[in-house]
């Protein structure tokens, strides 16, 4: 009973845990969104990208960036309602556009322009790009935990 009783509180810590960074991650990159640096910074790869391209033809760089920006703190703010609250549909809707805004942004490794390199027989993951949106599996993966805690499972 006790290893019970520690998984189950080890499973509420990481869950909470989940919540508070997922949403302070997607909160603190949305409002970088809104600087001039990030806007230019990500339109390499954003633009390149199937999913998201139109968006500097509809809106410009700034434009762009700034729905992206109102995108990604709506998810931040939902995620972080997710401490509280994780089965309400603010949490439920912050995880699952978290999951998709992740699996856009990991889409970038295929899309993005510099991701790999030539260096010997296997092309490798860039330092600069390739190896920044790895961590985006990751993302995906987190964000689809929380997807099914806010469906239901136990806290």
């Amino acid at each position: 009973m006790p290893r019970r009783q520690s998984a189950a509180g080890l499973r509420r810590f990481a869950t909470g845990y989940l919540w508070l960074v997922l949403g302070l991650i997607f909160l603190g990159i949305g409002l970088q969104k809104l600087t001039h640096y990030e806007a230019f910074a990500v339109r390499p790869f954003a633009a390149s990208s199937p999913f998201l391209g139109f968006w500097y033809e509809w809106l410009g760089v700034r434009g762009a960036s700034r729905v992206f920006a109102a995108v990604e703190v709506v998810i931040g703010l939902g995620l972080l309602s997710g401490l509280r609250w994780p089965t309400r549909w603010p949490a439920r809707a912050g995880a699952v556009l978290a999951a998709g805004t992740s699996f856009i942004t990991s889409s970038f490794l295929i899309t993005g322009p510099g991701v790999l390199v030539e260096e010997g027989p296997v092309p490798l993951l860039s330092l600069e790009v390739g190896q920044l949106f790895l961590k985006d599996l990751v993302l995906l993966g987190a964000a689809l935990v929380l997807f099914a805690e806010s469906l239901g499972g136990r806290r």
